[in-house]
């Protein structure tokens, strides 16, 4: 048994759609009529087509206006179909006392007495504690970037670390990002390095890992395929961008 695919509802718009579309080919059908009875002179022929032209503009504007006018935020219900109206629940309120006669608020207890106050010579205060110092932020790195020995397929480049802070700093994450995925960074020294994309990570070795008071370190690496546009995109040490 073959199953019959009932069509949905149209809307309101849908349906004055239809009609002016009918309209507009029974027009377009008589034009062709009148255009064949009139002589052959070309003139005239153009006249007619212009009539017929403007008199198709006017019935789909009109046709397009009035389903705009019609048109809301809400969609339309289908032609024939009436929204089943919004059932509403009456909830019973009910009197609290679950059929049982008296008032179901339960009696308030009595205040408890006072428990008495110990024999002493007196309150004694306890002396208050001072308030631990906070530890020092951690000192700001800054880094400088430079380009070295550039040939014609890779050039090396290296990062000075600088800890301007009177106590020294340990641990550090320099990022670099390269303008092409097909770069690679090799002969890294004075750090271990990881990639994901065209961006790299340095994280420092065992022999960079502490940054003296108002020293420095550095790492060194090549760049290889840099043979245009190879110079990094990006430099950053701990989230702040590198001096160049």
């Amino acid at each position: 048994m073959r199953k019959v695919r009932q069509r949905p509802a149209r809307t309101l718009p849908v349906a004055i759609l239809d009609v002016l579309l009918a309209g507009v080919a029974a027009i377009r059908a008589l034009a062709r009529r009148v255009v064949g009875l009139l002589p052959a002179r070309r003139s005239d022929r153009v006249v007619a087509s212009v009539i017929v032209v403007a008199a198709l503009a006017t019935v789909i504007g009109t046709g397009f206006l009035v389903v705009t006018l019609l048109r809301t935020p809400d969609q339309f219900a289908p032609l024939g179909v009436v929204p089943p109206p919004s059932a509403e629940i009456e909830v019973d309120p009910g009197d609290g006392t679950d059929g049982a006669s008296g008032s179901a608020t339960p009696p308030a207890s009595s205040p408890l007495p006072p428990s008495p106050t110990p024999p002493g010579n007196g309150t004694r205060s306890r002396p208050e504690r001072s308030a631990s110092p906070s530890p020092a932020p951690p000192p700001t790195l800054a880094a400088r970037y430079a380009t070295e020995d550039v040939t014609l397929l890779n050039y090396t480049a290296s990062v000075t670390i600088t800890n301007p802070g009177p106590a020294p700093a340990s641990g550090w994450r320099l990022v670099i990002t390269l303008p092409r995925t097909t770069q690679s960074v090799a002969a890294v020294d004075g750090a271990q390095a990881s990639r994901e994309g065209a961006t790299w990570t340095f994280v420092p070795n065992q022999s960079t890992s502490r940054v003296p008071a108002r020293g420095s370190v550095q790492v060194r690496f090549r760049v290889d395929g840099a043979l245009i546009d190879g110079e990094p995109t990006a430099c950053t040490i701990n989230n702040r961008p590198c001096e160049a």
